[in-house]
């Protein structure tokens, strides 16, 4: 799946790859930085082997940009 999307966050335009979207996991590539998020309850939180941790603000504006290419 290499779909360039962007996120809209704070009056910012962030782009990013998405690499893969399952129910409960989404994986993807922002600035060269791989990032996994997974789904705790109806929150959506870092993956714990990432390397940097994503803001959840940041995070919840990805998600609404991946939905729009897969269903999680």
């Amino acid at each position: 799946m290499a779909d360039k999307l962007e996120a809209h966050y704070q009056n910012r335009v962030y782009y990013f790859t998405l690499k893969e979207g399952k129910p409960g996991e989404i994986s993807i590539d922002m600035y060269s930085t791989p990032y996994i998020f997974v789904k705790k309850g109806d929150k959506w939180v870092n993956h714990a082997f990432n390397r940097m941790d994503m803001g959840d603000g940041l995070i919840a504006a990805v998600i609404v940009a991946a939905t729009s290419q897969v269903a999680l």
